[in-house]
C-alpha cells in the first residue's frame, strides 16, 4: 500500500513537472510561434491544455488555401474570384504560415500573379508549398524546354523555414549553387524539368529525406552523385525517358520504390545494404529481357522488410540466383522479410517456375504476408504453353510463418490452382486465404445481379484442396477484411 506522504509527494512532483501547462495562454502562444509547425503539433502531448492551441498561435488563416473552380478559364467570375483571392491573402499582413496550397486549371493564372502567390507566401517563412495545375500542366515543353509564357516556378522558393515542396502540372527551374537548409520532402509530379536542374534541386537541400518522382518525363538521367547523404525514401512512377538512374552513396535510404523501363545501371551497392522497402515494376507485358543489373542485387538485401516484384523483375532475380553458384544459401537469405507482393503479367508455367525458383533461392523463414496479382486476361496461359517450359518443382519449406496470403484477378485457371494447392499444403500457421474474382468491367446496368464472380463448383473444389493448417479459412469476399491491403498498394495513387 502506498502511503499519504507518498502519494503527495507523486502529486507535488506531477504539478512540479507541469508547470508550464500552467503559464496564461498568451504566453504559452508565445513559445508556440517561435516553434516550427511539426515541433508546435507535437505540444499537444504535454497535457489537454495544449491540445490543439497550435492552431492559434498565429492570427488567422494560418494556412492559405487557394483553389480555383474549373471552367472557362478567362471567364469574369474566375477573374474576380481570382482577384479577391489575392487581396485576401496580402490582407492578413506578412505574418508566418504553415502552409499555401494553391490549385487551378490552365489559362487561370498569369506568370505574374503565380509569381506573387509565391512571393507572399516565402515573405511569410512558408512551411509547405503546394502548387497543382490541372489539365495541361508540362505539356507543350520538349526535351526540358519551356514555351514563351508558360507557368514556371523558379526555385529555391526562397521561405527561410521551407519544409515540404509538391509541384504538379508546372515548369522548374533551379539555381545553381542555392542552398535550402530547411526542405526535407519533396514531391514532383507531370513537372517539366532537365536533368540539371533535377541535380541542382537535389543538391541545394542537405536535410532531404523523401523525394518522389511522378511522370516527370523530360528526365533522362537521374543522378544523385550529390545530395542524397540523408535521403530515406526515393519514389520513382512513370518517368518514361529516365534509363539511368545514379545513386552511389545513400547511407541511410531505406525505401526505394521504381516503376518504368528497367534501368540500365545499379543503385544497389555497400552503401544501401539497409534498404527495407523495395518496389520493382516494369509497367509492362514482358517483350524479353533487356540489359540491367537492377534486380540481381535483391538476394543480398537482407535488411528487406517488404518486397514488390512485378514477373519481370521475379524473372530477373530467378535468373540471377540460378547462374550464381558462389552465393550460399544462407547469403541469398532475406531472412528479415516479412511482407511479399508479386505483380504478375502472366501466368504460363514459366511465371510459376519463376515463382516456385524464388522461394527456393531466397529463402524467407519470417515472411508472413503473401500478395499475388494475377493477370486479368480471360484465358489460361497454360493451354498454350504447357510444352515449352519444364515443370518446376515447389520448394519444399519456407512458409512456416505465413499466417496470411492474398491472391486477386482469381479466375481458377490450372496454374492459379497448383500455386493455391502449394500454399495450403505448405503454409501450416496459414490463417486465411483470400482468393478474389476479377472486378467486373461491365457497365453497371449490364452487371450481375449477385455479387459472386467465382462459379459455385470452383469454390467447393478449391475448398477441398489438403490444407497443413487446420484453422486456414479460405475466403472469397473482400469485403471480409477489406484492411487487408499491401502495404505498398499507394505506389500508384496520385496526388
Amino acid at each position: 500500500m502506498v502511503g499519504d506522504q507518498e502519494r503527495r509527494r507523486r502529486r507535488g512532483w506531477r504539478e512540479e513537472e507541469d508547470r508550464i501547462s500552467e503559464l496564461p495562454d498568451a504566453l504559452r502562444l508565445q513559445i508556440l510561434s517561435l516553434l516550427p509547425l511539426k515541433s508546435a503539433i507535437r505540444t499537444g502531448v504535454l497535457s489537454s491544455r495544449w491540445r490543439g492551441l497550435w492552431e492559434q498561435r498565429w492570427p488567422d488563416p494560418s494556412s492559405v488555401d487557394v483553389r480555383l473552380p474549373s471552367g472557362a478559364a478567362a471567364s469574369a467570375s474566375v477573374a474576380a474570384l481570382r482577384g479577391e483571392h489575392l487581396a485576401a491573402v496580402e490582407r492578413r499582413g506578412r505574418r508566418r504560415m504553415d502552409c499555401l496550397s494553391l490549385a487551378f486549371h490552365a489559362g487561370q493564372l498569369a506568370p505574374p500573379e503565380l509569381k506573387r502567390f509565391i512571393e507572399y507566401a516565402a515573405a511569410c517563412d512558408v512551411e509547405e508549398v503546394r502548387l497543382r495545375l490541372d489539365g495541361g500542366g508540362g505539356r507543350g515543353a520538349r526535351g526540358g524546354t519551356r514555351r514563351p509564357g508558360a507557368l514556371a516556378v523558379h526555385f529555391p522558393i526562397g521561405s527561410k523555414l521551407l519544409a515540404r515542396l509538391s509541384v504538379r502540372g508546372l515548369h522548374l527551374t533551379a539555381s545553381a549553387n542555392a542552398m535550402v537548409a530547411t526542405l526535407e520532402v519533396i514531391h514532383f509530379h507531370s513537372v517539366s524539368l532537365t536533368d540539371a536542374a533535377l541535380r541542382r534541386v537535389v543538391s541545394a537541400c542537405p536535410r532531404l529525406r523523401e523525394l518522389e518522382l511522378r511522370y516527370c518525363r523530360h528526365l533522362r538521367r537521374i543522378d544523385f552523385t550529390v545530395g542524397a547523404a540523408n535521403l530515406k525514401s526515393l519514389t520513382v512512377v512513370d518517368c518514361s525517358r529516365a534509363t539511368e538512374l545514379r545513386v552511389p552513396s545513400a547511407p541511410r535510404l531505406r525505401s526505394f520504390r521504381f516503376s518504368g523501363a528497367f534501368l540500365c545501371s545499379n543503385i544497389f551497392g555497400s552503401t544501401v545494404d539497409c534498404l527495407e522497402h523495395l518496389y520493382l515494376c516494369s509497367g509492362g507485358p514482358e517483350t524479353g529481357l533487356p540489359r540491367t543489373n537492377l534486380p540481381s542485387a535483391v538476394p543480398r538485401l537482407s535488411n528487406l522488410t517488404v518486397l514488390t516484384l512485378c514477373s519481370i523483375a521475379l524473372q530477373y532475380v530467378s535468373a540471377s540466383v540460378a547462374t550464381t553458384t558462389t552465393t550460399t544459401t544462407m547469403d541469398r537469405s532475406l531472412h528479415s522479410l516479412r511482407e511479399l507482393q508479386l505483380l504478375m503479367f502472366g501466368m504460363a508455367n514459366s511465371n510459376l517456375a519463376d515463382i516456385y525458383s524464388f522461394l527456393k533461392a531466397c529463402r524467407c523463414p519470417q515472411l508472413e504476408r503473401l500478395f499475388v496479382q494475377l493477370p486479368t486476361n480471360t484465358y489460361d496461359s497454360f493451354t498454350t504453353n504447357y510444352l515449352e517450359v519444364a515443370e518446376e518443382e515447389p520448394p519444399e519449406g519456407g512458409l512456416e510463418n505465413l499466417w496470411s496470403a492474398k491472391m486477386t484477378n482469381f479466375k481458377g485457371y490450372r496454374n492459379e490452382i497448383r500455386l493455391v494447392d502449394f500454399l495450403l499444403r505448405k503454409a501450416s500457421c496459414l490463417n486465411k486465404l483470400f482468393l478474389i474474382a476479377p472486378k467486373e468491367v461491365l457497365p453497371q446496368v449490364h452487371r450481375k445481379v449477385h455479387s459472386e464472380a467465382l462459379p459455385h463448383f470452383l469454390k467447393t473444389d478449391v475448398s477441398r484442396l489438403e490444407r497443413a493448417s487446420v484453422t486456414a479459412q479460405i475466403i472469397f469476399d473482400e469485403s471480409v477484411s477489406p484492411q487487408s491491403q499491401p502495404l505498398h498498394s499507394e505506389v500508384f495513387v496520385r496526388i
